[in-house]
């Protein structure tokens, strides 16, 4: 519908952001030099927090899509969604995600590789 109505080769709204429309103004540039270093450091876990509608899942997707996997050898990234999860869920949730081999014990989890 807007397509047509305004000439635009493909549809302006998409239920995921595109990082091929990225901006990269100041912040992004710095969140994104900040998850590279904790990438190439071997930092472990890197959480990007902001206001909704700040850019966080563009400059995610657009750092997955731009990773040079060949530079470290392999690159696990787990991507959680859904806000409401139980700290257990949570876990198993990014487990699952890097391909680990999830047991469950009555004390907790137990995971092997």
């Amino acid at each position: 519908m807007y397509e047509e109505f305004y000439g635009l080769k493909e549809s302006p709204f998409s239920p995921t952001p595109d990082p091929h429309y990225l901006f990269m103004g100041d912040n992004q540039r710095e969140a994104l030099a900040r998850m590279v270093y904790g990438i190439r450091e071997r930092k472990g876990f890197i959480l990007i927090t902001g206001e909704v509608g700040t850019g966080k899942t563009l400059l995610i997707r657009y750092l997955l899509g731009n990773l040079d996997r060949s530079q470290n050898g392999v690159i696990r990234t787990a991507l959680v969604f859904n806000p409401k999860l139980t700290a257990s869920n949570f876990l198993q949730y990014i487990l699952r995600d890097l391909g680990v081999t999830v047991r469950y014990r009555s004390m907790g989890i137990i995971f092997n590789n």
